[in-house]
């Protein structure tokens, strides 16, 4: 099975979310607590600090990167249905984006 979508995609917005997070680093606040949880709303309910916030996200996205991207190879259930597989592959790393979004633009935002 072949995953080069998914492993393209995740990488491509690995890259993004880093690039992403060093940009917000030199724009906030030093010292700044940063947006990590929010209501449904939009309104955020908890904060952390800027360091943490800017990279728990990406660092969770390289990690179900490196576990989506091993699993297919020892787990037969991966292989048998690809398509499946792949849709919730990209759909985890869509989501953690978008968290990881939230986080930057509310980040921007405040300062």
């Amino acid at each position: 099975m072949k995953a080069t979508l998914p492993l393209t995609l995740s990488l491509a917005l690995l890259a993004t979310m880093a690039a992403a997070s060093l940009a917000a680093w030199f724009m906030i606040t030093p010292g700044a607590d940063l947006a990590v949880h929010f209501r449904l709303d939009g309104t955020p309910d908890r904060y952390a600090p800027a360091p943490f916030a800017l990279s728990i996200i990406p660092a969770a996205a390289l990690v179900s990167t490196a576990i989506f991207a091993l699993t297919r190879r020892f787990d037969r259930r991966a292989a048998d249905k690809p398509v499946l597989y792949m849709a919730l592959w990209i759909f985890v790393i869509a989501v953690l984006a978008g968290g990881h979004a939230m986080i930057v633009g509310h980040a921007l935002s405040a300062n």
